[in-house]
């Protein structure tokens, strides 16, 4: 049912005048990887914060504060351009099961600094104070699903 329907899209108007412009895919694909390298690392200033590898003037809440734009902002361009890449060329993503996992990723990494979010407009004096056991553990899995999005995103290409 997924190879029909890449079959199809494959065949829109709209998809084969993206193929057929040599310019397209690589615009997409730059301004992909801008808000990937936007993305990251606004994550990692905070993850190194959270993590205690970093201090700085202004506390945790207040960066995250700041940050909130950045990452959501990042996330859409990252889903509008994805889905220009996906329509594109749908058999090469829909059909590779790493794309998959790289979506799974990308939705968990969400849930994750959306949760953060809250938590921090919530208790911003607890979240303030030096890193805590739970604190450095969503700095480590931000870090590590951070890397496991780019590292998906590359092994897309050769499966």
């Amino acid at each position: 049912m997924i190879e029909e329907f890449c079959d199809w899209l494959s065949n829109t108007q709209v998809s084969v005048a993206f193929q057929t412009a040599k310019w397209f895919v690589p615009l997409v694909q730059t301004v992909h990887i801008i808000a990937i390298a936007i993305l990251l690392t606004t994550v990692y200033v905070l993850s190194f914060r959270l993590i205690g590898l970093t201090r700085g003037a202004q506390p945790l809440p207040t960066i995250m504060a700041k940050s909130r734009p950045w990452i959501w902002i990042a996330l859409a361009v990252l889903l509008a351009s994805g889905m220009l890449l996906t329509i594109t060329e749908p058999a090469r993503e829909l059909l590779n099961w790493v794309f998959r996992v790289k979506m799974l990723l990308v939705l968990a990494l969400a849930a994750i600094l959306a949760w953060l979010q809250a938590r921090m407009r919530a208790d911003p004096i607890r979240w303030s104070q030096p890193a805590r056991a739970q604190a450095r553990a969503v700095g480590f899995l931000c870090v590590l699903l951070g890397a496991a999005i780019i590292t998906a995103g590359r092994w897309i290409a050769y499966v």
